[in-house]
C-alpha cells in the first residue's frame, strides 16, 4: 500500500504552518496534564503525529471536506486528551507501584517472568512465518485468544523490568540477559523492530514514576543498552529479509487506515457487513455466533484490504480510532463508539481501583496499563480486546480479594 503515501501532498504554506500546529499541541498536551512532554504514552502522540498529516494533505487539495477534517480532529484529541487525564491518574499512586515493582524484581519474579518470555519465544518462533507471509492469520484463531492476555501483560512487564534491574547495581547482568530474552521473543514474533518502541515506552514510564525529567540509568549501560537494539534490529531484518526503508515506510502507514476511509468516497463500504454488536465488541459477538464477527474477511484492516485489492492478503492496516468509527459508527451512531471507549476508561479505573490493596499485582499488571494506553488509539480491536481482558483481570481480582491471600515474589 506505499502508493498510498502518494495522496500526501501539500500545495500551500499554511498546510505547513498547520502541520507544525497540529505538533505543537500533540506535545503540549501532557503538560495540561502536569506531566513532561514525553510520557510513557508517546506511541500515542507519535501515532497521532503521522495520522494528521495526509488529514492535512486532504484539506489542503480538497481531497477531503472540512466536515471530515474536524470529525478526526475532534474524535482523536480528544481521545488524546482522554488517556493522559487516565494516565495522570495512574501516576497518583505512583509510590505504591515503583515500590511494589522493585520488589518484584528483586525477587523471584525475574526468573518467572524470563522463563514466561522464553517459552513464548519459542512458540513463536516454531509459528510465525519468515518466508514474507502475514504474521497475523494465526493470531486471530480462536486458540491463539488463550495465550494472548498473559502475552499482553508479560511483554510490557518485560520491558519494565529491564530497566528496574539496570537501575540495581546488583541484578544489572539480570538486566542485560531479560533485554535479550525479550528482544529475541519479538524477533521470534516475526516484528521487524517494534521492541524500540516497547523499550522507549517503558524508559518513560519509569521515569514518570520516579517523577524526575531524568532517568538515573548509567551512561555506560546506556551505550550498551544502543548496541543491544542495533544489533537485534539488524538480525530482525536480516531474518524478515526488509530493509530499513520498509522500517521508515511504516511510520508513515500508521496513517493507512486513515487514507483508506477519510479518502474514500464511500467511507462506510468497508463496514456495511458487520453488525453493530460486533462494531462493538467483535470478540464477544463472535462468542455468541454473530455471523459477522465469525467471518475473518469483515476484520476492519482485512475488510479494507478487500475494498482496496480485492483479497484478503492478512495484512490489513490497524483499526486506527478515528478511521474505524468513520467507517463503523457515521452519523448519530458515533454514540455507539464514544460509549465503547468510556467503558474502556471505566474498566481500567476500576481495575486499578480494585489492585490498590495489592500493590504486587497492580505493579505486574501497570506496564500493560500504560502499553494499553498508549497503542489504544491506534487500533480499536486492541480497546475491544482490552475490554475483555480487564473484565476477567477484575473477576481475578475480586475473587482474590475474597480469600484474602496476597501472592509474594520476594
Amino acid at each position: 500500500m506505499n502508493n498510498l503515501l502518494d495522496v500526501i501532498v501539500f500545495q500551500t504554506a499554511f498546510s505547513w504552518v498547520f502541520l507544525v500546529i497540529v505538533l505543537l499541541v500533540i506535545m503540549a498536551v501532557p503538560r495540561l496534564f502536569g506531566l513532561n512532554y514525553l510520557t510513557g504514552l508517546i506511541f500515542a502522540q507519535m501515532t497521532l503525529f503521522f495520522n494528521a498529516v495526509p488529514i492535512i494533505s486532504g484539506l489542503d487539495t480538497q481531497a477531503i471536506d472540512i466536515g471530515r477534517g474536524i470529525h478526526f480532529f475532534i474524535i482523536e484529541f480528544s481521545f488524546l486528551a482522554l488517556v493522559f487525564a487516565a494516565y495522570r491518574q495512574l501516576l497518583v499512586h505512583r509510590v505504591r507501584i515503583l515500590m511494589a515493582s522493585r520488589t518484584l524484581f528483586d525477587g523471584r519474579g525475574t526468573f518467572y517472568l524470563s522463563a514466561f518470555v522464553v517459552a513464548m519465544a519459542i512458540f513463536n518462533y516454531l509459528l510465525t512465518p519468515t518466508d514474507g507471509s502475514s504474521r497475523i492469520e494465526y493470531m486471530t484463531d480462536a486458540w491463539f485468544s488463550l495465550f494472548k492476555p498473559m502475552i499482553q501483560i508479560a511483554t510490557p512487564l518485560s520491558y519494565f523490568g529491564v530497566f528496574l534491574l539496570l537501575l540495581n547495581s546488583k541484578r544489572r547482568f539480570l538486566g542485560y540477559l531479560l533485554l535479550i530474552v525479550v528482544i529475541g521473543g519479538n524477533v521470534a514474533l516475526g516484528s521487524k523492530a517494534s521492541f524500540v518502541f516497547g523499550l522507549i515506552t517503558a524508559f518513560l514510564a519509569l521515569r514518570d514514576l520516579i517523577g524526575t525529567t531524568q532517568l538515573p540509568i548509567r551512561y555506560r549501560d546506556g551505550w550498551k543498552l544502543l548496541f543491544f537494539i542495533t544489533i537485534s534490529i539488524i538480525f530482525a531484518l536480516g531474518r524478515l529479509d526488509v530493509s530499513i526503508g520498509n522500517i521508515l515506510d511504516r511510520f508513515f502507514l500508521f496513517s493507512d487506515a486513515t487514507i483508506l476511509t477519510y479518502f474514500s468516497d464511500h467511507p462506510t463500504a468497508a463496514c456495511e457487513n458487520v453488525s453493530t454488536f460486533a462494531s462493538m465488541h467483535r470478540g464477544w459477538a463472535r462468542l455468541l455466533g454473530d455471523s459477522s464477527a465469525v467471518n475473518i474477511d469483515t476484520l476492519f484492516g482485512f475488510a479494507l484490504t478487500i475494498q482496496e485489492l480485492g483479497v484478503n492478503t492478512y495484512t490489513g492496516p490497524n483499526a486506527r480510532l478515528s478511521a474505524y468509527i468513520l467507517c463503523n459508527f457515521s452519523d448519530e451512531r458515533i454514540i455507539l463508539g464514544a460509549f465503547v471507549v468510556v467503558i474502556y476508561i471505566w474498566l481500567m479505573a476500576l481495575l486499578v481501583k480494585g489492585l490498590l490493596s495489592r500493590p504486587m499485582l497492580l505493579a505486574m499488571i501497570y506496564p500493560y496499563l500504560v502499553t494499553s494506553l498508549g497503542i489504544a488509539s491506534q487500533d480499536f480491536n486492541l480497546i475491544m480486546q482490552d475490554i475483555t481482558i480487564f473484565v476477567g483481570l477484575i473477576l481475578a481480582v475480586l475473587f482474590l480479594n475474597s480469600i484474602k491471600t496476597k501472592p509474594s515474589f520476594e
